[in-house]
């Protein structure tokens, strides 16, 4: 193999690793931004409804359930991409290398 694909190869893997480091990353940063704007305005429907405390933190309870679901099943898929992306840049390296002689 080539140094210039060997360069390229290693310049596609590096690449592939800082986009699932940023994926990560930014299902956290977007996922605490909503629990903290979602608590917030229900926060402040439940003082001027005046509803019970109790059935605020049920509901404000399942809604962060479900987004911590979400989240969890898009790093997931975010992973399982990278993982495969990979798996062909390596193939794609194991095709393009000439065979011992």
């Amino acid at each position: 193999m080539s140094q210039q694909s060997e360069t390229t190869l290693s310049n596609s893997l590096d690449a592939v690793d800082r986009f699932r480091r940023r994926v990560i990353a930014a299902v956290i940063v977007l996922l605490a931004i909503i629990v903290l704007v979602l608590g917030s305005l229900m926060g402040t429907a439940t003082a001027r409804v005046g509803g019970s405390a109790g059935q605020a933190k049920i509901l404000f309870t399942s809604v962060v359930a479900q987004m911590v679901f979400v989240s969890l099943c898009t790093v997931v898929v975010a992973l399982y991409i990278t993982r495969m992306t990979k798996t062909i840049l390596r193939a794609i390296e194991l095709t393009t290398k000439e065979p011992p002689q």
